[in-house]
């Protein structure tokens, strides 16, 4: 099943499981966080309680049983939990009153907090919006949310995705956009705007709303506070869809194609990242998507360099006989980049684990592959190979308090049905 490990089924039945948190409170549980709006509670003995530590599906705007990106996006423990019980989701509400006419819906960024001595649940009435962002597509949600070593926590969220045109239907596909749609890709590049970025805010300070980190690069003075959010800590990602901090405080962000190159970055500092400028590594010429040009500019409108991703693979673009990069594609869209911390697989131990959706856009077959930091090429370049495939598609990673990879797993295109399963990446047998 791969080379040197397996999945090992840890819990099944679920609708589209897009998270697992284990908290640091003794009770041997895990949180399993599921795209329809629930928290299942998974116990010390294995079994997924009947009750859920959460349940959002009220505050959802109704999703569709098709393939669907909306959803509970995004959940995180606080760092002291254990002491104040306080949890954050990120979810797409239906669109709120006053927002832009025709748009499709509304992004909710959120705490909630437990019952005073009662840690079992989270009680729903307890939310305290942090963040709301009019959404103008039903695309390009990003999703990524955690909290860093620093106890900030960093929210990602795509540039809208209204290059494909704003409301409930997608008009144009990501090869077939308008010269007259693609200024909403340059959202990504506008530092005052919160689409196609990764925020910072401190949750600790600054109540009833949140303090901004004094080391965001435009958090305090006027000329900081002229140039751009001060919320903003790092640009340029289309869909930055998950965000995971390895136990040396290194943040890896997923960044999902739109058209050919599938990457992640670590994100190690404030900086811009490309998009719309790069994909990946790769020049980009959005009216001949399946042509890029070999050359571009690779610094932004201040004239600093722009930051490449540590990895980035073809997807199943690229072998479409149309394109012109001289590479196979080799899976469908990233959903999962963390370094493996754990002790029990040898191999693995301080490398990254990078996830695939599925090798083919129908039939489910996630692919998660290894890169090796140690192997990196004179581009920066981590080197993938493939571990295992999988018959299902992949939504996420997540890791236990020691470091250990749960892979998140679902047949369908959406979050419906139950084929939703979390496995425990393990030695092989074998």
């Amino acid at each position: 099943m791969g080379a040197g490990v397996q999945l090992e089924p840890v819990a099944s039945g679920l609708i589209a499981p897009i998270q697992l948190e284990e908290p640091d409170d003794g009770s041997g549980r895990r949180l399993i966080a599921q795209q329809d709006g629930v928290v299942r509670v998974l116990d010390r003995d294995g079994k997924l309680q009947p009750e859920p530590f959460l349940d959002l599906r009220d505050r959802l705007l109704p999703l569709q049983q098709d393939f669907e990106e909306r959803g509970l996006l995004g959940f995180a423990l606080h760092p002291d939990f254990a002491r104040n019980g306080r949890v954050f989701a990120s979810y797409s509400a239906p669109l709120r009153a006053g927002a832009p006419q025709g748009w499709n819906h509304t992004r909710r960024v959120s705490e909630f907090t437990a019952r005073p001595g009662d840690l079992s649940r989270i009680d729903p009435a307890s939310e305290r919006v942090l963040l709301e962002v009019d959404w103008p597509s039903r695309k390009h949600n990003g999703g990524g949310l955690a909290f860093g070593p620093d106890g900030n926590l960093y929210i990602g969220l795509g540039d809208g995705g209204a290059s494909h045109g704003t409301g409930k239907d997608v008009t144009w596909d990501a090869f077939n956009v308008p010269a007259e749609a693609l200024t909403w890709d340059r959202v990504a590049q506008d530092m005052h705007s919160p689409f196609g970025k990764i925020l910072r805010i401190d949750v600790d300070h600054g109540f009833p709303g949140y303090a901004i980190p004094p080391d965001n690069p435009f958090a305090s003075g006027a000329s900081a506070a002229g140039r751009g959010m001060p919320e903003v800590w790092a640009s340029g990602f289309r869909n930055p869809y998950r965000l995971a901090f390895d136990k040396a405080g290194g943040l890896y962000a997923t960044a999902t194609a739109e058209t050919l190159w599938e990457a992640a970055y670590q994100v190690s500092a404030p900086g811009n990242y490309g998009w719309p400028l790069l994909e990946g590594t790769h020049c980009i010429d959005r009216l001949k998507p399946r042509q890029p040009p070999a050359d571009c500019a690779r610094k932004d409108a201040a004239g600093d360099p722009l930051r490449l991703p540590v990895v980035e693979y073809p997807n199943m673009q690229a072998s479409h006989p149309d394109t012109n990069v001289g590479r196979k594609g080799l899976g469908t869209a990233i959903t999962g980049a963390r370094k493996y911390d754990g002790e029990k697989i040898t191999a693995l131990r301080g490398k990254l684990l990078v996830s695939d959706w599925s090798a083919d856009f129908k039939q489910p077959s996630g692919q998660l592959f290894v890169a090796d930091p140690a192997a990196a090429g004179e581009d920066g370049l981590w080197p993938l190979e493939q571990l295992l495939q999988s018959d299902s598609r992949i939504i996420g990673l997540s890791a236990d308090r020691e470091g250990e990879i749960y892979v998140l797993t679902n047949e369908t295109m959406g979050p419906y049905g139950s084929t939703g399963k979390v496995w425990r990446l393990v030695p092989s047998s074998e």
